[in-house]
Formats: structure tokens, C-alpha cells, sequence
């Protein structure tokens, strides 16, 4: 991109955010319009409850770390209604996502074009749901924290933030591969977050709900655990159902209290690959980025409930990881950011507008294509996994051949 400003790639992200902005609002009327504002709904009830200085009680909706206030908050600090508010902040973390990306693909950091390109396509790919979930902010934070500083401190306590706006990006540790930065990060982020939890739950009542909150959650008809009851009842091969709960279309019926086990099983298994991976691999400027993203693949796939907005974050660390530059030949993550750009596509064919085929009717054509997204996320995973394995199993690369170095002990 050069030292001068990046038009065209302004131009399509103006373009595309003015779209979805235009739908979101039903500017230009599309139906299903209730689905992009429901959230936002639930996010205005939330601020007049934070607004009286206590956090939601008794509302099984409310799962979220105490400073997921702010965003709920903020746009009651603008002359806006709150909907038109929320949107315009959104669009703000989403511009500032692509500046951070642009910044860090330059020719100090990376020198792709890749990247910026990664988000501004990928995430509109999404639809509406992009702006209309305050997970544009957390992906903000995560962003930040991948491309701000290589300091572990700076890293650490960014995802400490992270952790108390939303939980995920505590994913972002394990990308570093020294004990050294491993630990000054966790510790930052550990304390930030418990001083933040500390510092609400004695200004505000019911702050630490969130920990509990999770508890009661059943299997989300979208998950990639829920992806075989869904195509047996459109099949006519199973005699359960969905039901609104927990903020979710879940599934009831026969199997399914089992794999929701199963799912909940399968979260400590794909991280204890990632901990064989981490004991095993050479470190690599990469390899913070790539487990960054393979981690959060992992808790995406292995999540009892995968909600069309978990893609933003999935997109923003593809966007992060193919804005840094490849020191030497060799397995990237490229193939998993094609299937995650795929995944994206088919979340926004999917939602709103098919939803009711695999929410509510049971119908086969929305069902399959849910069917079809789901196996492009495990995919991803799988691929992403792999990659990295790959390009950290001990290799460099030296005078046109692989020389075999050792793994060290630190």
C-alpha cells in the first residue's frame, strides 16, 4: 500500500458498510428487519439497567464480562436515537479495524495488501449482522492486541480488556511460544481482568453474574454439534424440536442432552491439541498470529452455540494473519482464511434470511445450507491446525533445502 492513502480500498469499504447500513435500517426495505435490530433492542434495555448503576439480573440474555457495559452504554452518550447511535459506533470500530490493519500490512510490519482486503470484503460478506452486534468492538480489542506491540505486557493487558468485554480473546495467549512472554502476558491479563470483575462487582451489583451464566445454556441449533439433529428432523428422522432459550433457537429432543456433552468435551480436547502443538513447535514470528487464529477456530467449532456474529472475530484474526509477512518459504494459513471467507458467506446467505428453514420449520434447503457451513467451519479448523503444525515442526529454511533444527527447551 505504500505511504499513500488506499482509495480504492476506501471506496469498497465505504461502499459495502453504506449498503449494509441501508439494509440494517431498512432504508432499503429487504424484510427482516426485526433481526437487525433485536440486539440492538436487548442492548438499549440493557444500558437504561447499567444506566441505574447495576447490571441485569435475572435475565438469562445477559452472559457478558462487566465491561461489555461500555458498549451498551456509549451510544447513549451521542444526540442519536440509540439504534442509529449503536450503528454509527459500530462503523467507527469497524473503520478503525481496517486502520489498524492497514498500519500493520505496511512494508515495517508486513508489506501485504492482503489483509485490509481480508476484512473489508470478508466481513461485509456477513450482511447486516456485522453491524448490529457489539462484537465489533471486542474484535477491535483483539485486533489491537495482535498488531499494537510485540510487547508482551502491552499484549497481555490488551487481552486482559479483551477478557472483560467479551471471554474469547484469551485465545490470543497462545500464540506466544517463550515462557518468558507466556507468563508476563497471562499475568497482565489475569490481573487486568480480575481487577476489572473486582473493581464493578463492588460499584455495581450482580457484575460477576456472567460466571454463571453459561450454565443452563443448551445446544444451539446453529452449532456445529447440533448440525446432525438438524438434518434428521428436515429428513423426518428424528421426533425433536427447537425452542427459544438463552437467546438461542435450541435443540430438545432425543441425544441431545449427549452431545451437548460432547460438546462441552470437545472445547479441553482441541485445546489440549493446541497445548501438544505448543510444547512442540519452534517459535516463529508467525506463530502468534496463526495459533491466535487456530485457537479461536477451535472454540468456535467446539462451541455448544455459534451465533452468526462469532464470524467477525474469526475474520478480523484472518485479516490479522495474512497481513504478516512469510520470512521464508513454507505451510501458511491462506488455505483455512479461503474456507473461513466461504464459512462467512454462507453465515450471511443463512442469516436472516433462511433462518426460519433450520430455526423453526425444520425446512431442507435452509438446513442444508447450514449443514454445508458447518463442515466448512470444521474444515477451517481442521486445515488451520494443521498449518500451523506444519510451519513450526522444527524446520528453517537455508541455501534452497530444509535443515532439521532442535526444539528448544524454552
Amino acid at each position: 500500500m505504500g505511504r499513500r492513502p488506499p482509495w480504492l480500498l476506501l471506496l469498497v469499504w465505504g461502499a459495502t458498510r453504506a449498503a449494509l447500513l441501508l439494509v440494517a435500517t431498512q432504508t432499503i426495505p429487504t424484510g427482516h428487519g426485526q433481526a437487525f435490530r433485536n440486539d440492538v433492542s436487548l442492548y438499549r434495555l440493557w444500558s437504561g439497567v447499567l444506566s441505574r448503576g447495576e447490571f441485569p439480573a435475572g435475565d438469562d440474555k445477559w452472559q457478558y464480562p462487566p465491561l461489555a457495559a461500555l458498549p451498551m452504554l456509549a451510544p447513549r452518550l451521542l444526540p442519536l436515537d440509540y439504534h442509529t447511535a449503536f450503528l454509527l459506533l459500530a462503523v467507527l470500530c469497524d473503520l478503525a479495524i481496517l486502520f489498524l490493519l492497514w498500519r500493520f500490512s505496511g512494508p515495517r510490519h508486513g508489506g501485504g495488501r492482503t489483509g485490509p482486503w481480508v476484512w473489508t470484503i470478508g466481513a461485509a460478506l456477513l450482511g447486516p449482522v456485522l453491524v448490529s452486534r457489539y462484537d465489533l468492538m471486542v474484535t477491535l480489542v483483539a485486533v489491537l492486541a495482535l498488531t499494537a506491540s510485540s510487547g508482551p505486557a502491552v499484549r497481555g493487558a490488551l487481552i486482559g480488556v479483551g477478557l472483560l468485554v467479551k471471554v474469547w480473546p484469551v485465545a490470543l495467549l497462545a500464540g506466544l511460544r517463550r515462557w518468558r512472554e507466556l507468563l508476563t502476558a497471562s499475568g497482565l491479563a489475569l490481573g487486568v481482568a480480575v481487577a476489572g470483575c473486582g473493581v464493578a462487582a463492588l460499584v455495581m451489583p450482580h457484575a460477576l453474574g456472567f460466571l454463571t451464566a453459561q450454565e443452563q445454556r443448551g445446544l444451539q441449533i446453529e452449532s456445529l454439534a447440533a448440525t446432525p439433529f438438524a438434518l434428521a428432523r428436515a429428513l423426518g428422522w428424528w421426533d425433536g424440536y427447537t425452542t427459544y432459550q438463552h437467546g438461542a433457537m435450541e435443540a430438545v429432543g432425543p441425544g441431545v442432552g449427549t452431545a451437548a456433552l460432547l460438546s462441552v468435551a470437545a472445547t479441553p480436547a482441541a485445546l489440549t491439541l493446541i497445548g501438544v502443538w505448543w510444547l512442540r513447535a519452534v517459535p516463529g514470528p508467525r506463530a502468534y498470529y496463526d495459533a491466535a487464529l487456530t485457537t479461536v477456530l477451535f472454540l468456535v467449532a467446539t462451541s455448544r452455540v455459534l451465533s452468526p456474529q462469532y464470524f467477525v472475530w474469526v475474520i478480523g484474526l484472518a485479516a490479522v494473519v495474512v497481513s504478516v509477512r512469510r520470512e521464508r518459504p513454507g505451510p501458511t494459513q491462506r488455505p483455512a482464511v479461503l474456507l473461513v471467507l466461504l464459512a462467512a458467506l454462507l453465515t450471511g446467505i443463512m442469516y436472516p434470511w433462511i433462518e426460519l428453514d433450520y430455526s423453526w420449520t425444520g425446512a431442507l434447503p435452509g438446513t442444508l445450507v447450514l449443514a454445508v457451513r458447518n463442515l466448512v467451519v470444521l474444515a477451517a479448523a481442521v486445515t488451520s491446525y494443521v498449518q500451523l503444525w506444519r510451519s513450526t515442526r522444527g524446520v528453517r529454511w537455508a541455501r534452497d533445502q530444509w535443515i532439521r533444527e532442535p526444539v528448544p527447551s524454552s
